[in-house]
């Protein structure tokens, strides 16, 4: 019968002490001792070393990747671009990787933290001036087309919309789901004709809301439904109509 460390501490009062005299071990109580008090040391590792996963894991779950496309219509160059979680003025590391140049457009990809997706963005020219655009929505993944109107910083969030149907729509109308108004045509005094793709923007809608419908008129009056689109993944999106149902995908 396997016999515990106190069993074998017993064992040494009773067989090995002499009163009086110098407490002796045998070699082989030694080595039992010795693995005995190793299986405890290891005990006791096992958990601290399973914590320590547990606190890295967390460490990397609690950071994302976060990828989008600026777009410079702003009439000015820019030498620094910075990013901050909204009022919060982190400000991060420059992104511009050199001159943001007018009509130019750039990806950026970098890592934050995870369920923050209202960011301010800094943009300084090359005369140090700074351009401040709040409440940049980064988890969508969108195109920032960033602009310069009536004396202010201002941006717009954009997808390319593409028509695979077999209509042609005069109007296009976009909400996310929290919202009960339909807004404004998107297309302006353009239509979207079959196999077209169009560039239009996103009106701004609620922080972290990722699940957006997307109405569209054709030329007879007719109007189309697409629900529950996530453009918090994809920024292309593609109309498509079959067998009378409405569907929709990403390029």
């Amino acid at each position: 019968m396997t016999k515990s460390l106190s069993d074998k501490i017993m064992i040494l009062s009773l067989n090995d002490f002499v009163i009086g005299s110098t407490l002796k071990i045998s070699e082989p109580i030694k080595s039992s001792l010795k693995n005995e008090q190793e299986d405890m040391n290891m005990n006791h590792k096992i958990p601290l070393i399973f914590g320590m996963v547990l606190v890295l894991f967390s460490l990397a779950a609690a950071q994302q990747d976060i990828t989008f496309t600026l777009v410079n219509k702003t009439g000015f160059e820019f030498v620094d671009i910075f990013i901050s979680p909204t009022d919060q003025e982190q400000w991060s590391e420059d992104l511009s990787l050199g001159v943001f140049n007018d009509l130019e457009a750039k990806d950026f990809k970098m890592k934050t933290s995870e369920n923050i997706c209202q960011y301010d963005l800094k943009a300084v020219r090359p005369d140090s001036t700074e351009l401040l655009f709040k409440g940049v929505n980064l988890c969508k993944k969108l195109i920032v087309t960033l602009l310069y109107e009536f004396d202010q910083p201002m941006f717009v969030q954009d997808i390319i919309l593409e028509n695979l149907t077999d209509y042609t729509f005069s109007e296009i109308y976009v909400r996310d789901l929290n919202t009960s108004g339909w807004g404004l045509n998107v297309l302006g005094a353009n239509v979207l004709t079959r196999n077209e793709k169009a560039v239009i923007s996103i009106p701004p809608g609620h922080p972290n809301v990722c699940l957006y419908e997307i109405k569209g008129v054709l030329m007879n009056g007719r109007e189309l439904i697409y629900s529950s689109i996530n453009i918090c993944n994809q920024a292309h999106i593609v109309l498509m109509r079959y067998q009378g149902k409405q569907y929709h995908g990403f390029e």
